[in-house]
């Protein structure tokens, strides 16, 4: 009878001596593993060719994804498999995004799980190390760091590094979401007052502080004018003005060594109006910088015509106008605790609560969908009910005649 071959990858099994002279049953398979370009050696060791069979397909059951042996996980440190992540990620995805990844795997991967390797990664010891990083930071900044854990992993288990993701079986720790803080007409005005008047910092004392400070109070009124986002606002170039409408077509992004513009948030090019007055502030702000470039030619290069730049023509860090323009200016206006996206609230609200429809708040804010705005503003529309009731109550279509004022009929007698 003709011996059977064994099938090609199914291993190899043989008889070894151990040093103490006993024999041994052993079953050896090499595995190429793609991500080093080498092969390497399995072997599984038992003193029956029947206890042999039992760990060869126990191991083979615990290690089969899909019919096909992985590339020894366990051999793979997460240090090494972030390396190869990245390299699967950049020039696919936005270089923020690929920013962002990297200060994950600096702060939180590398760290805590550096030395371990990828196969032996729990969702255990990942639900502890969440769970510890929601005590000391915002839930936001939590689901962002597992998210960016989740994608490792998950390009792990598609390159078939892995068989399952174990950060799918964590949860994160749920938090009361946080009220969303409404500026009064009030705290608004007087924070353009503030602005405008620049005493929230020291007198200027040439025409670059000048500069700032018309510059910074024109950032505040083209948010609230508008609702803006931050980013929209700094990457806003003079060709998207028309007058008193914009075309808001990129986003400023600001990364350690260059500033990118990319598309808005959802990739949503849009159109915002904004009042007149501010359009005429707009091209007045224009006339001024215009005739600072002229005066300051050689220091001041604005080449890609951006609205509002540093003194020298630089783009704005949004992050240090925040920390250094946006809260001196809450302080002296009494609003500390305000953030800038606040400005944005304040927009949708005061509009909402005038009358204008949910669908055009939309649109201006750049929502992905209008589900958004209505979530999130509930309380405004809630606030609008309240006002249609008592519309309808003094309305003399439905007053009955005791609220008209007329007298009640008598009874016959």
């Amino acid at each position: 009878m003709a011996k059977t071959r064994r099938t090609r990858g199914s291993g190899s099994y043989d008889k070894i001596t151990d040093k103490k002279g006993n024999t041994l049953y052993r079953w050896r398979i090499g595995i190429y593993n793609p991500l080093d370009k080498k092969t390497v050696y399995k072997s599984i060791k038992a003193k029956s060719r029947d206890l042999l069979d039992e760990k060869v397909t126990a191991w083979k059951e615990e290690n089969e994804t899909n019919g096909m042996l992985p590339s020894l996980p366990k051999r793979i440190t997460i240090q090494k498999w972030v390396e190869i992540w990245l390299q699967t990620v950049e020039g696919k995805l936005a270089a923020g995004t690929v920013y962002h990844y990297k200060t994950t795997i600096k702060n939180h991967i590398l760290p805590n799980f550096a030395n371990q390797w990828i196969g032996k990664v729990s969702a255990l010891d990942l639900q502890r190390y969440f769970d510890m990083l929601s005590e000391k930071n915002a839930p936001s900044t939590v689901k962002s760091i597992r998210a960016h854990f989740c994608g490792c992993f998950e390009t792990a288990v598609r390159l078939g590094v892995i068989a399952k993701n174990p950060v799918k079986q964590t949860t994160l720790p749920r938090k009361a979401k946080p009220s969303l803080k409404i500026l009064e007409e009030s705290e608004v005005l007087r924070l353009l007052s503030i602005a405008k008047s620049g005493n929230y910092c020291r007198p200027p004392k040439d025409d670059a502080a000048v500069f700032n400070l018309k510059r910074n109070y024109m950032i505040i009124l083209l948010a609230v004018a508008s609702g803006m986002r931050q980013g929209e606002i700094l990457g806003l170039t003079w060709s998207c003005i028309n007058g008193d409408r914009i075309e808001v077509k990129h986003s400023l992004q600001n990364l350690p060594k260059a500033h990118i513009l990319k598309e808005p948030k959802n990739g949503k090019r849009r159109i915002v109006v904004i009042p007149k007055s501010v359009a005429k502030e707009l091209c007045e702000w224009r006339e001024y910088q215009s005739s600072y470039a002229a005066k300051y030619k050689g220091f001041y290069e604005n080449q890609t015509s951006f609205v509002f730049t540093k003194s020298n023509g630089g783009c704005i860090n949004g992050t240090n106008f925040t920390e250094w323009v946006f809260r001196a200016m809450l302080a002296a206006a009494g609003l500390v605790g305000t953030r800038f996206h606040d400005l944005r609230h304040f927009f949708a609200s005061s509009m909402l609560a005038h009358g204008v429809s949910v669908m055009a708040v939309s649109e201006q804010l750049g929502h992905s969908s209008i589900n958004i705005t209505l979530e999130r503003y509930t309380h405004v529309l809630e606030r609008s009910r309240d006002e249609m009731k008592e519309m309808l109550n003094e309305n003399p279509l439905f007053k009955t005649g005791e609220d008209a004022g007329e007298e009640p009929m008598a009874e016959n007698g």
